[in-house]
């Protein structure tokens, strides 16, 4: 059997198509095609049902993919750990995140790593999709919320929630507000999600004391961009319902305050994931705690300026 081969199988399986493996390897697809029927050829038996879509295991290549997968990761781990104590971070570094999360943590740890370590190149790669690391061949990802089960290995660096915020100038002439119910007397900006097929996402807010409330926000101002609400909430377009940690710069200036301090979403882990079989990499290991270190501080919760505002 070709070793080679049964790695390259594992790479298709794993990022689900011959073009993935093709890019994570860093050899042609045609090489990747070629590696595949020659294994199996070597077992005189198909391990791949192909469509022009979707790729299936076969009976048999499940059942080898399940031990070559053990073994694969086995020997690339072992590889690394036997280098890793010499090496220092070379190439390039691949990172991924939301849209407008965390960007002045993230420049500030890019800078300390690349002070560290100036001859690895880093690219980083702003999506509210969810990427798929191994396919796409990105080192680390940062991703808020529950993570389904995978293969990557997380690390958890705070949770976040999202809390209704408006400028002074608008709070100054606005109808009360003193419960959820009231925000449908408002203007609100809210995010824009790919998902929304044409309905209003609900604003689920809740209490530290388990109170909670369900808000048909019927968003007069919507975007894919959390700077861009900002901006708008700022300019006094009305309420939004935005990412803590997003505004809280905004909060501590005063630009913006928060509404209804007492009611926000539900908090949401925010977690560090990487590829398992890469976790001994030293340009990963090196980069996780300067960001875990830094988002962490922005995770922390501050103290709030509420939207109580200064007698005139």
């Amino acid at each position: 059997m070709d070793l080679n081969a049964a790695l390259v199988f594992v790479h298709v399986v794993t990022s689900g198509s011959f073009t993935g493996a093709a890019r994570a390897l860093g050899i042609p697809v045609s090489t990747v095609s070629d590696r595949v029927a020659a294994l199996e050829a070597s077992f005189g038996s198909s391990l791949l049902t192909r469509t022009t879509r979707t790729l299936k295991l076969t009976d048999v290549g499940r059942e080898f993919f399940t031990k070559a997968e053990a073994a694969v990761n086995a020997l690339l781990r072992a590889g690394e750990e036997a280098t890793q104590a010499q090496k220092s971070p070379t190439g390039v570094l691949r990172m991924t995140g939301p849209n407008d999360f965390a960007t002045r943590e993230i420049a500030e740890s890019i800078a300390e790593y690349r002070a560290r370590f100036p001859g690895v190149r880093v690219e980083t790669h702003f999506s509210n999709r969810a990427v798929d690391l191994i396919a796409e061949g990105f080192d680390i990802a940062i991703r808020g919320g529950h993570l389904a089960d995978s293969s990557l290995i997380a690390k958890r660096v705070g949770a976040g929630c999202q809390v209704l915020v408006a400028s002074p100038a608008y709070l100054r002439g606005a109808p009360a507000l003193d419960a959820p119910r009231d925000l449908c007397r408002h203007p609100r900006i809210g995010f824009l999600t790919s998902t929304r097929n044409g309905a209003e996402p609900l604003w689920v807010l809740q209490t530290a004391e388990g109170k909670t409330a369900r808000v048909k926000p019927e968003l007069t101002n919507t975007s894919t961009s959390f700077a861009l609400l900002i901006a708008l909430a700022k300019a006094g377009e009305g309420i939004a319902l935005l990412p803590e940690n997003l505004v809280q710069d905004e909060l501590e200036e005063g630009a913006l305050l928060r509404v209804l301090p007492e009611w926000s979403t539900a908090r949401a882990p925010v977690h560090l994931v990487y590829p398992r079989h890469r976790f001994a990499s030293p340009k990963i290991q090196e980069m996780l705690p300067i960001l875990e270190r830094r988002l962490r501080a922005r995770l922390t919760t501050r103290p709030e300026r509420s939207g109580r505002l200064p007698s005139d």
